[in-house]
């Protein structure tokens, strides 16, 4: 799987090693899972290859400051579709520079904390991972039709449920506009 093991590591099922020019050195099966890349694909990309949104630079260098970054962001799939994450990223004594992943598949808990963020510069960040999860979530209901009783929708959830997520894309488009 990786070249070499931290620890802290261990436990996570996507997990990455990136060089000082942000470009992957190693990872483990789940990423290229998650991303769609083989290993030799993504062994000639850049943390900005896939990423869905931008600014990797500046949160590289604040990440090679502090010594360690963790949060939210997107992704981006082979298929160019959102993923949206939460990392946690870690510059070790020995030099070693990872990540660990963990894909967000409740859009709700993106949308509310969007909802709630008050620092202007947060709260873009959080309105696109937000939109990203949302994206996610819509293209995931279209792609598995199955048989469901009737009001429900293919997790058995009301149709209700749909509604909610036009809501909140409707809402947060809104406060992407008031933020601009």
């Amino acid at each position: 799987m990786l070249s070499h093991a931290h620890p802290e590591l261990r436990d996570s099922e996507y997990v990455v090693f990136v060089d000082s020019g942000r470009r992957y050195l190693d990872c483990s099966p789940g990423v290229h899972r998650l991303l769609g890349y083989s290993p030799a694909e993504l062994f000639h990309m850049t943390i900005d290859d896939v990423s869905y949104q931008g600014g990797t630079q500046e949160m590289f260098e604040q990440f090679l400051t502090q010594g360690s970054l963790e949060g939210d962001y997107v992704l981006r799939h082979k298929d160019g579709s959102p993923v949206p994450i939460r990392y946690r990223a870690l510059v070790f004594p020995d030099g070693c520079k990872a990540a660990t992943w963990e894909p967000i598949n409740d859009w709700r808990n993106l949308y509310f904390a969007a909802l709630l963020e008050v620092d202007p510069i947060k709260l873009k960040e959080r309105i696109e991972v937000a939109l990203a999860a949302i994206q996610r979530q819509m293209s995931s209901d279209q792609a598995e039709p199955s048989a469901q009783p009737a009001g429900t929708d293919k997790h058995n959830q009301p149709v209700a449920n749909n509604l909610a997520i036009k809501d909140a894309l409707s809402a947060l488009k809104a406060l992407q506009r008031n933020a601009k």
